[in-house]
């Protein structure tokens, strides 16, 4: 309650400092028709969000690279994502939005020494943080957005992002790419992070630990942004138990949230020689690296989903039934995969036998 009082009071902030400043704010040109690649060498990404945010783009990074390998892509992301781009050789740089004024005015400073040609307003709403990080990063660079209504006026281009026709998000993040005169329909949406030699190395290790280390492994995540999304721990061991009676050849790696590495471990404990859990310490590139050798992936909904997707590695993931979020963010690429619960707030009645029956139509042909 009182987290959503000071939100309301922060967005009111915003709105008065908007209403004050957007006289100040360059209107958008009305003769943009497409970006000439040929005319421009840096590229910047707004995404200071959440870690979801950030997988899902990049296929709008990988894919306007392979375009035009020429072009330098720049990113300000958050602390909550920039561990998925820290390491990314696809970008030149990124900048870090930290909330902290200081630093961040100090960011900006750098930002405009780098001169971006191109703004990318990735946030798919009317956000005035991010309206006013894209017009101070270059006032005169080509500013591209994403889903704006009230700010649209402040943008020489806006993809409408929320249309209602149940598209991934994925698929109408990479629309953006059509300022650039890109045809989006045949693009690569399978983009996974990129992980450098050592911390594939550190995977290695952890599967070669493994009491059996050919094993195939099933994947199991048992964390969540939310309480509402965690799944009950009964129903987990449960779970576990009748998968290792349904797949005798195959071993249980259980993930969690660095908070929660003791509640995986002693899940893990309960079933000796056949379940372990990720090591605590690991980063998410680590993480990511484990994740891409599974046979498949069970999981809340959470940025796991579209890590393992990215690597297709089949998903079964529990969801809320409010506001349809499995339509948008649901594994992305599969028929099905997705498993609703029957009310609006948590996933405590998705029962062991919905999980069960889906792991068994996704499970890869060979492995049953």
């Amino acid at each position: 309650m009182m987290r959503s009082f000071f939100k309301t009071i922060e967005h009111g902030v915003k709105r008065l400092v908007f209403t004050l400043c957007s006289t100040f704010l360059r209107r958008g040109r009305s003769d943009f028709a497409t970006i000439i690649p040929a005319t421009v060498k840096r590229v910047l990404f707004i995404r200071p969000e959440k870690l979801g945010d950030m997988i899902i783009s990049l296929p709008v990074f990988d894919n306007l690279k392979r375009a035009y390998p020429h072009l330098e892509l720049y990113v300000i992301c958050s602390p909550r994502n920039v561990a998925i781009v820290r390491e990314d050789d696809r970008l030149t740089a990124y900048y870090l939005y930290t909330k902290n004024v200081w630093r961040d005015f100090g960011m900006l400073r750098k930002v405009r020494r780098m001169k971006p040609d191109v703004v990318v307003d990735m946030i798919c709403d009317d956000s005035v943080t991010a309206l006013f990080l894209t017009h101070l990063s270059c006032r005169d660079a080509w500013h591209i957005g994403v889903g704006k209504n009230r700010h649209r006026a402040y943008y020489d281009f806006n993809y409408q992002f929320r249309t209602g026709d149940g598209a991934h998000v994925i698929d109408n993040t990479l629309k953006l790419l059509t300022a650039f005169g890109i045809d989006t329909d045949s693009l690569n949406r399978y983009v996974p992070p990129t992980i450098p030699a050592d911390r594939q190395k550190t995977a290695d290790r952890f599967y070669a630990s493994l009491n059996e280390a050919s094993s195939p492994v099933i994947g199991l995540n048992i964390s969540a942004g939310r309480p509402t999304r965690v799944w009950q721990e009964e129903k987990n061991q449960e779970l576990i138990r009748r998968l290792l009676d349904r797949f005798p050849q195959h071993q249980i790696i259980i993930s969690a949230d660095p908070h929660e590495h003791d509640r995986a471990a002693a899940l893990a404990a309960r079933f000796p020689r056949r379940a372990a859990a990720v090591p605590a310490g690991l980063n998410l590139l680590e993480i990511s690296a484990i994740i891409s050798r599974m046979t498949l992936l069970i999981s809340p909904d959470t940025s796991l989903v579209h890590i393992a997707r990215a690597f297709k590695v089949p998903v079964v993931g529990l969801y809320t039934r409010f506001g349809k979020n499995f339509e948008m963010w649901r594994p992305y690429g599969q028929e099905t995969g997705t498993v609703i619960s029957h009310n609006d707030y948590n996933i405590f009645d998705i029962e062991v036998d919905d999980v069960f029956d889906m792991v068994l139509k996704l499970m890869p042909t060979g492995e049953q």
